[in-house]
């Protein structure tokens, strides 16, 4: 594992102990080896939970400025930048504007799995949220490999 993966490892682990919030996007790609590097930390969490995981990174993070995308417009999502200089991207009440309607994408934090001491999201969840937000490289990639544990 690289060391800008070791770093991210650390920084989560404080998160642990919250419930209900998973990694996934380019990071779980690279835990699942499927890509070299990471942009940044995608953390998807239950709105439940969201108020607990805001203060822990805000404690050791700064707030970044979000321009309103037209199409992505999940109920919450904030980007933070962490002391060490990794962004970390919380969202929660994931939506997506198709066309004339408004696609909402449940999270179901039972599906994640503790690995490496912190939660990470199924790649199955992340196939799907790809494909809402239109990635078809990273939605091609997830299936080959899920193709491939067959």
């Amino acid at each position: 594992m690289s060391d800008k993966f070791q770093q991210a490892l650390e920084l989560l682990r404080p998160l642990a102990t919250l419930p209900d919030w998973g990694i996934g996007g380019s990071l779980l790609l690279v835990e699942h080896q499927l890509q070299a590097d990471f942009r940044d930390i995608d953390l998807v969490c239950s709105e439940a939970v969201l108020p607990a995981l805001v203060a822990r990174l805000q404690q050791c993070s700064t707030g970044l400025p979000v321009v309103a995308h037209p199409q992505y417009c999940s109920r919450f999502f904030r980007r933070y930048q962490h002391h060490s200089g990794l962004v970390i991207e919380v969202m929660a009440g994931i939506q997506v504007r198709q066309q004339d309607r408004l696609a909402q994408w449940p999270f179901d934090p039972t599906r994640c799995e503790q690995r490496h001491g912190v939660s990470w999201m199924a790649l199955a969840d992340w196939l799907e949220l790809y494909q809402l937000f239109e990635r078809p490289e990273k939605v091609a990639l997830i299936q080959e490999a899920l193709a491939q544990e067959l």
